[in-house]
């Protein structure tokens, strides 16, 4: 008999020849159920890509427990309908962590993005702070300059002094200038390093 001669025959005898290895049988029975699997799948769904895909993973689910399990089923429309809202919650079960991974990620992005940002800003505001800093430090005068601009590549006291050669406590009062100057025309404190 072909399959669609074999959907008219009752659940229980193409049980019982799937248990013999009838394929035949197996396909009639998964054809007599398609239209009931395939509307519970799109109840729990909604999405006709994805029901394409879990139609055709209860079919192979049911192809691959069948034999294992007909002896077990009592009504291979209860079992098979199990079949289907077990492929359906797993779907779900998976779609919702790969949801809570993309909200994961794309919440990541968005913080990894602000504090992108946030440097971005800050660096453009901290090159601003040094040019108007430096615009003070240019009107004191050139022996500021090149004090300045020493500091400003992190050499210290001595190191300065040792370049510009003029002694450190030199080099010393007129950081402290800087600073002072800095501080009352811009409101900025320029810290020493630790050593200078």
């Amino acid at each position: 008999m072909e399959t669609e001669n074999l959907t008219s025959l009752s659940d229980e005898i193409l049980l019982a020849r799937i248990q013999v290895g009838d394929n035949n049988a197996l396909g009639a029975l998964i054809k007599k159920y398609e239209r009931l699997l395939r509307t519970i799948i799109h109840r729990e769904i909604r999405n006709t890509e994805e029901e394409k895909n879990i139609y055709s993973e209860t079919v192979l689910a049911i192809v691959r427990r069948i034999g294992k399990q007909s002896d077990d089923i009592r009504s291979a429309e209860q079992w098979l309908k199990q079949v289907a809202r077990s492929k359906c919650k797993a779907f779900l079960v998976d779609a919702k962590k790969r949801g809570i991974i993309r909200e994961y990620a794309d919440e990541h992005y968005a913080s990894a993005a602000e504090q992108e940002r946030q440097r971005g800003f800050q660096k453009y505001y901290l090159h601003e702070r040094v040019l108007e800093i430096r615009e003070v430090v240019e009107e004191m005068g050139s022996i500021y300059v090149e004090v300045f601009e020493l500091w400003e590549r992190g050499l210290t006291e001595a190191e300065s002094a040792a370049v510009l050669k003029i002694p450190q406590n030199t080099v010393k009062s007129r950081r402290n200038k800087i600073r002072r100057v800095v501080r009352e025309r811009l409101g900025v404190s320029l810290t020493p390093k630790r050593g200078e």
